[in-house]
């Protein structure tokens, strides 16, 4: 008796699908939130650095995943919406499950994007792809296993809870934390917000500028801009040299150096050959096929 009610009671403190899902959507923004402000603060400098810097992503991911787990006993987006890792025992996670836990939140967001990025730019091996259809597999088979979370048949919405033994719930009491930690969590939270909003207001903006009324200038006359500025066709219009790193203006089309433009963006926001304005973020990488 006391054990079927204490079966009981877990269903009734278990979220809901729409709470599962929207819990995970907020994890799944981390790592590509991240690697935007890894690439603004790279943008200063060389293509080939800025390799380095965006793999950093993947561990400071990790780092605020595990700073989560181990301070409230959730990831970012469940501790969001008030949920908790317990074990079947109702107990707390334990450091092993912590960091299993941090590992998997990581790697599985940060494997799939870059097998996804491989397979639309056509890069991708064989073991690559066979890894990436294992990862669409478990996506059906997680959603078959949530139908049985629906009906009650059991209190894990995932595979991977159900092999590590854990349970996602809400508390039945609040999980207790020192007043340094708690505000510093706070801002982390709306920081990733004010991020958020940012990013909505940015887009918002530059689609609003592309779709107005700037005209598009015409194509580079060649011939004319040779006997202007003594520019070949392949070089740059601002050093004069062969291309290195082309870089096009996406509000323009002009190529230039990497180097060379973003020099240029230093002391004026605009292209400097159509006058159109432009910053960092119209900038688009070439890469030969």
């Amino acid at each position: 008796m006391s054990e079927s009610a204490n079966v009981r009671q877990n269903l009734q403190n278990l979220p809901s699908i729409f709470e599962l899902t929207a819990a995970e959507t907020l994890d799944n923004l981390i790592y590509p939130a991240l690697s935007k402000i890894f690439d603004y603060l790279s943008l200063p400098l060389d293509f080939q650095n800025v390799w380095h810097i965006r793999e950093l992503t993947p561990f400071v991911t990790w780092s605020l995943q595990y700073l989560y787990l181990s301070k409230r006993g959730a990831s970012f987006g469940e501790s969001f919406y008030g949920l908790i890792r317990t074990n079947s025992r109702g107990t707390l996670l334990n450091t092993k499950n912590q960091l299993l836990s941090a590992t998997l939140l990581t790697s599985w967001s940060y494997t799939e994007k870059k097998l996804l990025n491989k397979e639309q730019n056509r890069d991708i091996s064989k073991w690559e792809k066979n890894l990436l259809n294992c990862l669409r597999i478990y996506k059906v088979v997680k959603a078959a296993h949530i139908v049985t979370y629906l009906m009650k048949y059991t209190n894990c919405h995932s595979p991977i809870f159900k092999m590590m033994g854990l349970v996602l719930r809400y508390p039945n009491e609040i999980v207790s934390e020192d007043k340094i930690t708690y505000i510093f969590l706070k801002l982390l939270e709306v920081t990733a917000f004010f991020l958020q909003f940012i990013q909505w207001w940015y887009y918002s903006e530059q689609k609003r500028k592309v779709g107005g009324s700037l005209a598009n200038p015409g194509p580079i006359k060649f011939e004319e801009t040779q006997k202007k500025m003594g520019v070949v066709k392949g070089h740059c219009p601002l050093c004069l040299m062969e291309l290195s790193n082309p870089t096009a203006c996406a509000t323009s089309g002009y190529v230039y150096c990497w180097k060379c433009i973003t020099n240029h963006l230093r002391t004026k926001n605009s292209c400097p050959t159509s006058g159109y304005d432009i910053t960092y973020s119209d900038l688009v990488r070439i890469y030969d096929s």
